[in-house]
């Protein structure tokens, strides 16, 4: 992608991400808990369920310090689970987001909900990756990734039983998405060039989205009036993050979003 389209501190992710992958193909990977688990299905899952409201497991960001001085992803989990999670989403790239790999085998173990792997997926290694440690699905970022390349790891994740998440952020990213053969989309409303958040852009963007394809809103939630609109509009889910982690107590304001939405 040209690099004048996205953030430098983004480009500087990317940068780092580059050398992480390299050092994983030198290493190998040999730990593969969960390899022989299947993967749950997730368009399926989500043409079963109403609504899905997909947690995150979010301990900083580029623009933020960490979320919470005691962030603990496995007590954010059992939060999640308790207040009515329907999937889980787990941020594992290091350096600009504080995340781990290691996060998903130890969500696994405790959890049968499927699982989102998010990351900067760049090749397949990291999709082996999702696949050992536990994920049923990785995100695929749509404007960071050649229509070719995006096809490939699509399918790539399908082989090895994994669904993909793929992002977009506009109608060119979407145009690419669907021509790449994606079959779940997700709407982030951040502008990855100014990184700010427009609840709108998901809104704009979805009539112009097959009916055949699941569509997950992302960035941004925090009042039940907007995910309600979701809802309305046909959107299958949303993934909250930073609204929820930041909560004192992330089990309750789930119940109360849940009860609230009445799905």
């Amino acid at each position: 992608m040209e690099k004048n389209k996205i953030n430098p501190v983004l480009n500087q992710i990317l940068v780092e991400k580059y050398y992480e992958i390299l050092k994983r193909k030198q290493k190998g990977l040999y730990y593969k808990p969960f390899w022989d688990r299947t993967p749950i299905n997730f368009k399926n899952y989500l043409q079963k369920e109403k609504f899905v409201i997909i947690a995150e497991i979010k301990r900083a960001s580029p623009l933020k310090d960490d979320f919470r001085s005691d962030f603990n992803p496995l007590f954010l989990v059992e939060a999640y689970i308790k207040g009515g999670a329907k999937a889980i989403s787990v941020i594992t790239e290091e350096i600009f987001f504080r995340g781990a790999l290691e996060y998903l085998p130890a969500i696994r173990s405790i959890t049968d909900l499927p699982l989102l792997r998010k990351d900067f997926i760049l090749d397949p290694v990291q999709i082996e990756e999702a696949k050992a440690f536990g994920a049923d699905m990785v995100l695929l970022i749509s404007t960071i990734l050649k229509e070719k390349e995006l096809s490939e790891l699509i399918k790539y994740a399908k082989k090895l039983g994994l669904s993909s998440l793929v992002e977009i952020h506009n109608e060119e990213d979407l145009e690419k998405a669907l021509k790449a053969g994606a079959e779940i989309i997700g709407i982030n409303n951040r502008n990855l060039t100014t990184l700010q958040v427009d609840i709108n852009q998901s809104l704009k963007i979805f009539p112009l989205i097959p009916k055949d394809i699941p569509v997950i809103a992302e960035s941004g939630y925090n009042k039940p009036s907007e995910i309600k609109n979701l809802i309305k509009k046909g959107f299958k889910g949303v993934l909250i993050g930073t609204s929820l982690v930041k909560s004192k107590n992330p089990e309750v304001k789930l119940k109360e979003l849940l009860e609230e939405l009445n799905v």
